[in-house]
This record gives structure tokens, sequence and C-alpha cells, in this order.
């Protein structure tokens, strides 16, 4: 029942328009394509999302397994300097958009360097980068796995991102907790972190919400051709590699997350050695590939 619930939920805001029938943009419900009233008569916006069978190989695999939303929305990429950031929410992504987002934006002008510092997550109003709904078929393809392009991603031990999920979305009872209250049919505020992870360890990873998502899954590793995974523990070391991947020297953060919930230094007041081999089950993959 809790796997059931939780897959509604999930469809209805992470993999909008998966169906035809709801077509959606950007992080933009169904409703904001619906036919709108301006002078002269209404106007309807059709659906164009590329067919799966006009993308490309890797890109095919991909969506099929996360969804064309998710794939446009954790993407960001730079024609300019050719190279493709995923984000795993609650991985740094919030200081990696805000630093190579600004340094992207830096090229239009500082007013929209300021909007994507000050709100790193707003993907509509205040992204500089380039998204893989904006690129015909073949390039995204190219993108996603030619040498031309340096890809990477920025992932965290298992154990203290789940935490950090639990500790924000369900503890401040955010949006992101409404499926999990409706599969326990509790409030937010009473759901302990075992009851948590008895949920979410019975989802699959499309299931999933983004902000606890199996990593390795959510970046596409083996779909898509990555150059590098850093893990965040040792991003303050990284920033010459980061530098590298980029093409942007001198790559320094410039940004720290103002929403940080500490659940690094709060592993051992949560975890019972129980719920660590959970967590090692549920993420199994992300400790083999990324070594944790």
């Amino acid at each position: 029942m809790w796997r059931s619930l939780v897959a509604r939920f999930v469809r209805d805001e992470e993999v909008v328009g998966s169906n035809p029938a709801t077509p959606t943009l950007m992080g933009q419900e169904p409703s904001a394509l619906a036919p709108s009233s301006y002078e002269g008569g209404p106007v309807s916006v059709p659906d164009l999302r590329p067919s799966r069978s006009d993308l490309g190989p890797a890109t095919r695999e991909y969506v099929k397994s996360l969804g064309w939303r998710s794939v446009n929305m954790h993407t960001h990429i730079s024609l300019v300097h050719k190279y493709v950031y995923v984000e795993v929410p609650k991985a740094g992504c919030g200081t990696m958009k805000a630093t190579l987002g600004g340094l992207e934006a830096a090229r239009k002008g500082p007013g929209l360097v300021q909007r994507v510092q000050e709100a790193p997550h707003n993907r509509i109003n205040a992204t500089p980068f380039v998204k893989p709904f904006q690129l015909p078929s073949d390039m995204l393809e190219e993108v996603l796995t030619s040498s031309s392009y340096r890809r990477f991603t920025v992932v965290r031990d298992p154990a203290s991102r789940v935490l950090s999920a639990y500790l924000e979305k369900i503890g401040q009872g955010l949006k992101q907790s409404e499926p999990i209250v409706a599969a326990l049919g509790i409030p937010a505020s009473e759901i302990s972190f075992s009851q948590f992870l008895d949920v979410i360890a019975a989802q699959d990873s499309r299931e999933q919400d983004p902000h606890w998502r199996r990593q390795a899954d959510h970046v596409g590793w083996g779909i898509v051709s990555y150059d590098a995974a850093i893990h965040l523990e040792n991003l303050d070391a990284s920033w010459d590699q980061v530098g590298e991947l980029t093409g942007i020297t001198d790559l320094r953060e410039t940004f720290y997350c103002r929403n940080s919930t500490g659940a690094s230094a709060k592993v051992d007041e949560y975890f019972t050695p129980e719920l660590r081999d959970r967590v090692r089950s549920i993420y199994a993959r992300d400790y083999e590939v990324f070594g944790y």
C-alpha cells in the first residue's frame, strides 16, 4: 500500500507530463499550458516534447529511467564552457548551482548573477544554464556522451544525505513530506526516521523524491558517460578539479547553503546499527559505485 500511494504522489509531482495528455514545461504544472485568453481569442499550446524514438540511445535510456521532467530539472549544460553538471539534491547542489551558475550568468550581467546566487534553486527565473529540452535531440545526445563535453556530478555519503532529507523535508513538514504522510497516515511531525526509511525502502528510484532518490540511478550512472563524481565531503579540496572540468581557472566556492541541516554532525544521534544496515541496503549501489 505504501508503494502505490507514494508512486501516485511521485507521478503527480516529479514525473508530470509522462502522459502526453498532461503536457508540462520545466517546473510548471499542466495548467500553465492550458488554453489562455489573449486579445484575439484563446491560444492553445501543443505538447512538443520529443518522443523517445526521436532521442539518441543514451538520452532515451536516461529519460526512460527517470522521466523527461526530472532529466530537465537536474541537468545543467554550459555550451560556452562545454560541461554538464548533473545535480544531486542534498549533495551541495545549491553551492554548485550558485558558484557555476554565477559564472555563467556573468556573461549577461551582474543583475542575473545576483538573482542566481540569491536563488540557486530557481530553475525557471534564475537559471543561466541550457536545459535538455532546449537542444535538438542529436545535440543533446552529443552533450551526454561525446568527449567534446565534460560531465560531472557531486555525490554524498548516503547516510548523511538521507538524514538531511528527513530533517528538512519531513521534519519541517514541507511539500515533499506529503506522500510519506499519506503512506503512513500520520502527521509529518510524528514520523520517525525509521518509519521514513521503511517507506522509501519500498520505492523504485523513479518513484522516490529526488532529495532521497538513489544517487547512481538519479544521475544515470552507466547510461551517461561521466568524467567525475566528486564527493561532497571532499569538495573544499576539489575546486581545482571542478575548474578543470568546467574550463574555468581559479574556481572557488562562492556560496554556502543557507538551509544546511547539519546532518553530517547528527549521524551518530539518529543512526542505530540496525538503521545503518538498512540505509546500506536501500542505497547499496551508491555505496558500491561511489566508494562510500
